[in-house]
């Protein structure tokens, strides 16, 4: 089973495009949901100090990041409210790849925060690593840069990750890498 989908004679950019995409315009609708879910959450345990509601909202989003890096973004509860947000909408297609690998990211924050709230960690730690998936989401929903991607396109370039077959298109080129001859 491939990861994304895979649309004959798909062209992006006026490239062909024979790796598997995924829908931006719903990637971004996601990340504005789990956006507002996450600030008014940090918002809530800013001013009230009450803990509680943290455990339940990091757990939906470990769950949510779980679902598209090891199964796939249609599996993903967010997910499923950002299609149906911009179902109306034309596609932008941008390669699957990159995008799994920033959502893997946010998984690994999302394990951190569970950690961290399974061993009562109070303080700094959690705060930064809440402000900085924040950001991520911001970006991504606001600004349409994917920090994921751009981290992935830089590990590629530094040859610490396998280069794939196809260098997949994202959106704007923000994080595209030119294949070199």
């Amino acid at each position: 089973m491939s990861y994304g989908k895979c649309i004959p004679d798909l062209k992006i950019n006026g490239e062909p495009a024979p790796y598997p995409v995924l829908n931006e315009r719903a990637i971004r609708a996601t990340a504005g949901l789990m956006f507002m879910v996450g600030l008014s959450t940090f918002w809530y345990v800013f001013l009230t100090k009450d803990f509680t509601v943290v455990w339940w909202v990091v757990s939906i989003f470990w769950l949510e990041f779980f679902l598209k890096t090891v199964f796939q973004p249609s599996w993903s509860l967010f997910g499923i409210l950002g299609r149906f947000l911009v179902r109306k909408q034309r596609p932008e297609y941008v390669g699957a790849i990159q995008k799994r690998f920033a959502w893997g990211l946010g998984l690994l924050m999302a394990s951190a925060m569970i950690v961290v709230i399974s061993f009562g960690i109070r303080g700094i730690a959690p705060f930064i690593i809440c402000l900085t998936c924040l950001l991520f989401m911001w970006l991504e929903s606001a600004c349409g840069i994917c920090v994921g991607s751009k981290i992935y396109g830089f590990m590629l370039r530094k040859g610490w990750l396998k280069s794939a077959e196809f260098r997949p298109a994202c959106p704007g080129g923000a994080c595209s890498i030119k294949k070199q001859n």
